[in-house]
């Protein structure tokens, strides 16, 4: 078989021996020869160029290995992932409690012929038996005493004293305070259960000792208002939930039943009352 005439061998020989040649002329006449192989050059590797671009676009970018080993050891870092994921399903669960929480209080909640009048908090008088916070609303926003005051679902208070433009609310921790509550499940599965609750000494809980050690209350169980004594639209109120369950003065046969606001009343920059529309 006869080989071809050109080959890309002999083209190659062929450019050298030129440009050798045109190292050895005068410059003009080596420029003029020079010429020839740089566009022979040129004419080769503009659609090669042109090939390169088109499979780039054609074929997806190799993707990247993730640098497992940055800031520190795998194992170290999957365990770290572990503890975030398993925050992340802890917090879920808690806000579906939330959301069953607040479903259950908005189907409590009777606010028919009620406006929320909203107050900000301008002071607290420090006073664990007698807890006082003053309000920037008074008679003149239609506020008069026995009106309840709210945060958000919870129950703060109620009015004691009014003025024009500002009202003292007694807080629901003040001393011989005594509600009448129902301590419900969080889901609302249940019968609420009825009970009274107390302030416990350190005026910032509240307790009762009516469960018998069978019934089903524990931790994390919601306390509602529901206390006749009380302007009739705060009940369904949040008063807390439900901190601990242990024993009693008689173990035998009754639980001792402890409950938190959710809030710390004393610390509140903003209340509402409850006010009847005229």
């Amino acid at each position: 078989m006869n080989r071809p005439p050109i080959t890309p061998k002999r083209v190659l020989i062929a450019l050298a021996v030129m440009l050798l040649i045109s190292s050895q002329l005068p410059s003009t006449a080596a420029t003029t020869l020079s010429y020839i192989p740089h566009s022979f050059v040129s004419l080769i590797s503009q659609p090669a160029a042109l090939l390169i671009r088109l499979s780039t676009t054609l074929r997806p970018p190799r993707a990247q290995n993730p640098d497992f080993a940055v800031g520190g050891d795998l194992a170290e870092q999957l365990a770290q992932a572990k503890v975030y994921i398993d925050n992340l399903e802890q917090e879920v669960i808690e806000l579906r409690q939330v959301s069953q929480s607040l479903a259950q209080i908005d189907a409590l909640l009777d606010l028919g012929g009620i406006k929320l009048v909203g107050a900000n908090v301008l002071g607290f008088n420090g006073d664990l038996e007698n807890p006082i916070l003053t309000i920037g609303v008074g008679s003149n926003d239609g506020l008069r005493e026995g009106l309840a005051v709210v945060w958000g679902a919870g129950l703060v208070g109620k009015v004691v004293a009014t003025s024009g433009n500002t009202a003292d609310v007694q807080l629901i921790t003040a001393a011989d305070t005594k509600l009448q509550v129902r301590v419900a499940k969080p889901n609302a599965t249940t019968t609420p259960l009825p009970a009274f609750i107390e302030v416990a000494d350190d005026g910032r809980s509240f307790f009762t000792e009516e469960f018998a050690i069978d019934d089903p209350v524990q931790a994390g169980d919601i306390v509602h208002l529901a206390d006749n004594s009380w302007q009739f639209r705060a009940n369904g109120f949040l008063v807390g939930v439900v901190t601990e369950v242990g024993e009693s003065e008689r173990p035998l046969l009754n639980s001792r039943v402890v409950i938190h606001p959710t809030q710390s009343l004393a610390s509140l920059t903003r209340v509402a009352v409850l006010v009847p529309v005229e």
